[in-house]
């Protein structure tokens, strides 16, 4: 049972980030670097509690995801603040996994046999099809908010890059604690450098401290996967995991007091179910 408690982590934690991210009116630079001073100083605690050892090379490839990461968290709250939380995040969450599960399947051959691919596609297909449903508006509504290209433009740009944060050490066969404190490295230099390449808007330090909090959601989510991987496996872990994306949609609707009809909502819990189905089928083929 405490194993599946801990496996909610990550669904409550990367849930509520973005939603806390949004709570102050903050520019997407000001989230992102809250965040990663944030998560470095949990990195830091938790490397002095596990001491990892950690080798020169696995540092770097560890660090350069971190700066992967850095680059698609901007891009996601870039698609946030000129969209909305509801919208943006089955959209994010329905592309990071399609670039990830495309990534395992033609680089490391995860289906290798025809039922794993004709499960995979599937299960592809039904993510496409549930971010579509979960992206509905009545028409009445339509032109106000439905995604705009340039929305999907941001997300599509953050995907690309999460997708590379995620895939780095994997590529490398690097795993375990050892990752997670060259990675909050690397994402705190990648957030200093796009801080710092966008100082014309200097960031300012009350909304930078409010996002040390968002920061906190993160990484609560981020050490959850950790643990919930070693005791569930990635199969069970991951399938869990990825129901944030019921958090953020449905707790961004609310928080946020987005006006939806009742037919609406209906859509959109349908989209969701219908994302998690094919989570679901992805984490059968990882099991």
């Amino acid at each position: 049972m405490l194993n599946y408690i801990i496996s909610l982590l990550p669904v409550f934690g990367w849930g509520f980030m973005p939603i806390i991210a949004n709570l102050k009116k903050s520019k997407p630079e000001e989230q992102l670097l809250g965040t990663s001073i944030s998560a470095l100083f949990f990195s830091i605690l938790l490397y002095i509690i596990v001491q990892p050892h950690i080798t020169f090379f696995s540092f770097i490839i560890s660090f350069l995801s971190g700066v992967f990461w850095s680059l698609g968290q901007l891009f996601q709250f870039k698609a946030i603040s000129v969209s909305s939380v509801s919208k943006t995040m089955p959209l994010s969450n329905g592309t990071q996994l399609i670039g990830t599960t495309l990534f395992a399947v033609f680089v490391f051959h995860e289906w290798n046999t025809l039922k794993a691919t004709l499960i995979g596609t599937i299960a592809i297909g039904i993510i496409i099809a549930g971010i579509y449903i979960t992206n509905y508006v009545e028409k009445s509504y339509k032109v106000q908010h439905s995604l705009s290209l340039h929305t999907f433009s941001f997300v599509i740009t953050s995907s690309f890059f999460l997708t590379l944060y995620v895939i780095t050490n994997q590529l490398f066969s690097i795993t375990g604690y050892s990752i997670i404190f060259p990675q909050a490295i690397g994402m705190f230099t990648g957030a200093i450098l796009i801080n710092y390449l966008n100082k014309q808007n200097k960031a300012s330090r009350s909304s930078v401290s409010f996002n040390l909090l968002t920061g906190l959601s993160w990484s609560i989510g981020n050490l959850g996967m950790f643990l919930a991987t070693a005791s569930l496996g990635i199969g069970t872990s991951f399938s869990i995991s990825q129901a944030c994306v019921i958090v953020s949609t449905i707790g961004g609707i609310i928080i946020f007091k987005e006006g939806k009809s009742r037919k609406e909502w209906a859509v959109i819990l349908t989209g969701i179910i219908v994302i998690m189905l094919g989570v679901f089928l992805l984490g059968v083929l990882k099991q």
